[in-house]
């Protein structure tokens, strides 16, 4: 039998790894769709929600997940991985999963969502490792 398989070594982390970011990358593009009137139906709502669980789940193991999570990011030197970063995921898990549930959704709510995408959107930029280590140290 043939395997076919890449041989990028970044395509062989560990799977939890891509689940996460692929998920937490959904519950980002969907919550600006929902920011900006972008119409969502049934189906989409329910992935929202099952996102947004599984990701909550990811972020709840802080000793297991959390460090796979860090000791990849630290070798790929991208993106920095901490409780901050974590939060914010699990308060847009939360208030993804809110909307698509149907509850209301006010100006202030608009607003730290908004806030909160951006935040994350800005953690999650690649970062070179030049200045990678630069902020390591600080």
């Amino acid at each position: 039998m043939i395997r076919l398989l890449s041989d990028r070594p970044d395509i062989k982390q560990d799977p939890n790894y891509n689940t996460f970011f692929t998920n937490l990358k959904l519950l980002i593009i969907m919550s600006k769709a929902f920011l900006n009137g972008y119409p969502l139906e049934e189906q989409r709502l329910k992935e929202i929600i099952r996102s947004a669980e599984d990701v909550t789940k990811d972020c709840i193991d802080w000793k297991g997940q959390r460090s796979n999570f860090r000791s990849i990011a630290d070798s790929k030197r991208s993106i920095q991985l901490d409780h901050i970063f974590f939060e914010r995921v699990r308060l847009l898990a939360f208030m993804s999963k809110s909307f698509a549930q149907g509850n209301p959704v006010g100006d202030h709510r608009r607003m730290a969502l908004k806030k909160n995408i951006d935040d994350l959107c800005s953690m999650l930029q690649y970062v070179p490792a030049q200045e990678y280590e630069d902020t390591k140290t600080a």
